[in-house]
């Protein structure tokens, strides 16, 4: 009998630690803030409306006004930089893990850029066919530039990310100072047919793919902040880290109120219309800001519950558990977003939400994020990963995984 030898890749067996709470519940959150924050663009906002920014006041009124108010506050340029944090300190979190299994630092970049260069295609096909406003393409081929980096210490890093940063605020305030009166960046073109709109997305894609310079400027120095975070192992002792981690708290809540807050109340009239456009641009200055302290928060938050699951209490709430899962699964809960509001929003699909208001957008964004946070609960309890992460590990690792340790395979035998 003839035997043929296969090569297959050892899995660890060791004692995994328990897995981190508060990425997931930060991005299970942050996506209803995507939701909500992006609907007026799917919905194709009557750019003409009061805080059309925001979804409009429409037939709401006052309800119309209060939603404008707290999406002005919570939700524009709030989760995606929580995002942005949470992608680099996911880079951390695997950069540590290919070190642990003795990675030298060539073979771990090259496994990270695979996996994000994957994430990239991954963004493309995602901008092409489904949603203009993606940010998966751009975020990854700015993991890419932070994986370049990693050889590099954490206090150069964090002056790097500093630097940029300066350079954004820079650069924005000015832009702010010299165009005041800048329109409102509601899209209402939106094409009427799904040919059009290919051809549309394809130049949004491009876009991005030039914007590289622009945006590192703004987001990847979150991602840099959650790399050193995750390097450091702030998640495994926030007790040690407590001081900079209620500092950033303060700093997004001192943001929410001084510059969220105002922004939408001057959308509606309560304050002087002309100062909208200067608290925007302000918002576009500090806004990022918010997402490290947002993830400061969350994991300040579950404190806790973290220290009930290392001691192998897994009870949680409800609400908490499905929030949760949909933050295991968060590209499949972006991408199912995206398909959801796909077939509510566009002109040439069912085309709700355009003349709603803000307050009927806002229960819109609400209803497609219970959806996905309803889907991934029940990936949770069958026990399945989110198709997308699924897809997405196996093209970066192959079908046997990460090995145990670099370079460590075996032979096996098949009859």
């Amino acid at each position: 009998m003839h035997r043929r030898r296969s090569r297959a890749v050892v899995t660890t067996t060791t004692h995994q630690p328990p897995r981190i709470v508060a990425p997931d519940v930060a991005r299970g959150l942050a996506l209803f803030g995507i939701a909500w924050a992006n609907i007026p663009s799917w919905a194709g906002t009557d750019p003409s409306l009061a805080g059309a920014d925001f979804g409009g006041v429409g037939p709401g009124g006052t309800l119309d006004q209060l939603a404008v108010v707290l999406s002005a506050m919570f939700a524009h340029v709030r989760g995606l930089p929580m995002f942005s944090t949470l992608l680099g300190f996911g880079v951390g979190l695997i950069a540590v893990s290919l070190w642990r299994r003795a990675y030298p630092v060539g073979a771990a970049q090259g496994t990270l850029a695979r996996r994000y260069g994957i994430l990239a295609g991954i963004g493309v096909l995602h901008c092409l066919l489904l949603f203009f406003g993606d940010i998966i393409f751009l975020y990854s081929l700015l993991a890419l530039i932070l994986i370049a980096m990693i050889r590099l210490r954490d206090r150069t890093l964090l002056i790097i990310a500093g630097v940029l940063y300066g350079l954004h605020l820079f650069a924005t305030l000015a832009l702010t100072a010299l165009t005041p009166d800048i329109p409102s960046a509601s899209i209402s073109g939106i094409p009427d047919s799904y040919p059009e709109y290919l051809l549309s997305n394809l130049v949004w894609l491009l876009g991005y793919l030039f914007s590289v310079p622009v945006a590192g400027a703004s987001i990847l120095p979150l991602m840099i902040l959650g790399f050193v975070a995750a390097r450091r192992g702030v998640h495994q002792r926030p007790a040690d880290f407590a001081r900079i981690l209620w500092g950033w708290v303060a700093l997004a809540a001192a943001i929410v109120l001084l510059v969220g807050a105002p922004m939408g109340l001057a959308a509606i009239g309560v304050l002087p219309a002309g100062w909208e456009p200067v608290f925007s641009g302000m918002n576009q200055a500090f806004g990022y800001l918010t997402g490290p302290g947002i993830a400061a928060g969350v994991l300040l938050a579950c404190r806790g519950l973290q220290a009930r699951v290392a001691s192998g209490d897994t009870r949680r709430s409800l609400p908490l558990t499905m929030i949760t899962a949909l933050g295991k699964r968060s590209m499949s809960g972006y991408i199912l977003q995206s398909i959801l509001f796909f077939v509510l929003c566009l002109p040439f699909t069912l085309g709700l939400g355009a003349d709603m208001g803000a307050f009927g957008q806002m229960f819109v964004a609400l209803g497609v994020w219970g959806t996905t946070v309803l889907a991934a609960w029940l990936c949770e309890l069958a026990g399945r990963n989110g198709p997308v992460e699924a897809i997405h590990r196996r093209l970066s690792y192959g079908r046997g995984g990460l090995p145990a340790r670099y370079g460590q395979l075996v032979g096996t035998e098949r009859r």
